[in-house]
């Protein structure tokens, strides 16, 4: 049965793809999405390569709605707020990892995956999604 007080965003799916490369040193932003006041959160997401994997995943904040042609592309207005704890520093393996985060007081939430060292250029986000329970 359905939890009528749970939704997840697929942020892939928002935009229209399975997977999503963080190739070698490269940078991936998902697209956005609006918070909710009273909600709790957890992020949840995998990547998958042929090679090593070592990416950084922070989640990225702000209050500027971005347009279709901005969405999934660095913005000056999206940020990680300042004295928030560090989302995961280092993913290098291919397991599902769920991190329950509490996001500052934002409009607009969105993940950032950054290729770090020696991570390799088949690597991908092949599961990216939030989860918002409402209290109920």
């Amino acid at each position: 049965m359905q939890n009528p007080n749970v939704q997840i965003v697929d942020f892939l799916k928002l935009e229209g793809v399975t997977t999503k490369a963080v190739a070698g040193t490269g940078v991936a932003y998902t697209y956005t999405y609006p918070t909710q006041q009273g909600v709790s959160y957890a992020f949840e997401y995998q990547l998958t390569s042929g090679g090593a994997i070592d990416v950084k995943v922070e989640l990225q904040q702000g209050n500027e709605l971005l347009t279709a042609a901005q969405e999934g592309l660095i913005s000056a207005n999206y940020v990680i707020p300042e004295d928030a704890a560090v989302f995961d520093a280092q993913v290098n393996d291919a397991n599902v990892h769920i991190k329950a985060y509490a996001p500052a007081a934002t409009g607009y939430v969105r993940l950032r995956f950054t290729g770090q060292g020696a991570n390799a250029a088949s690597t991908v986000i092949s599961r990216a999604r939030m989860t918002m329970i409402r209290p109920g």
